[in-house]
């Protein structure tokens, strides 16, 4: 089993419109690659994990977006106050889907897992790390995107640089990311396998009760 959220009510939206409409609102994302976090922001995600690894990457046009809010985002505001390449958000549910249709790549470099899930389910590579698990399940490296083996800005660093010096493969791990959460790994599948575990435990009770 795996942790999972019911992907059929996820509607993936055009990327370009998602973009232009968030410009509309942060008009400092225009142009930008949006490398997107969703989540609670908290100290166990190592949100700055990204923030070193964008620094190091150089790349004027990434852009690290955070949606979300947590005891962490105070101490990420002060320590980041004077970097433009990022942009904190808040705390979004209503609305949220916008965000994954506009962003390029989701990172994940601490704890947490269903967020995993929604970014596979709006088209998008994943960057993680140990996530509790779930990435162990969802994102199988260099498919369907990233893996990282150890908690670094440089091992970060590493996959933000191969996702961006191939779009092709970048918009392939994106197609393969969705296919993954709405095949063998979607809801459906996931109750499909409930039942059969549970149907089978009661044939073998009813079995040993007959006995």
């Amino acid at each position: 089993m795996h942790n999972t959220i019911d992907e059929r009510g996820i509607v993936v939206g055009d990327k370009q419109h998602a973009k232009a409409e968030l410009v509309q609102r942060f008009p400092q994302l225009a142009g930008k690659k949006l490398i997107l976090y969703v989540g609670a922001v908290l100290e166990e995600k190592r949100l700055e994990l990204a923030f070193d690894a964008l620094q190091r990457l150089g790349h004027s046009d990434a852009m690290l977006l955070i949606v979300g809010d947590g005891p962490h985002l105070g101490v990420l505001k002060r320590r980041y106050a004077d970097r433009s390449d990022w942009l904190s958000v808040g705390q979004v549910i209503q609305g949220v889907g916008v965000y994954f249709d506009a962003a390029d790549v989701f990172v994940l470099p601490g704890t947490g897992g269903l967020a995993i899930n929604e970014a596979m389910a709006h088209r998008l590579p994943v960057i993680s790390g140990y996530a509790d698990g779930s990435a162990d399940d969802l994102v199988i490296d260099g498919v369907t995107g990233f893996r990282l083996r150890e908690a670094s800005a440089e091992a970060l660093v590493d996959r933000l640089r191969e996702w961006l010096a191939s779009p092709v493969r970048a918009s392939e791990m994106a197609e393969r990311a969705e296919q993954r959460i709405r095949g063998d790994l979607s809801f459906t599948s996931f109750i499909d396998r409930v039942v059969g575990v549970l149907a089978q435990q009661h044939a073998q009770a009813c079995a040993g009760g007959d006995q």
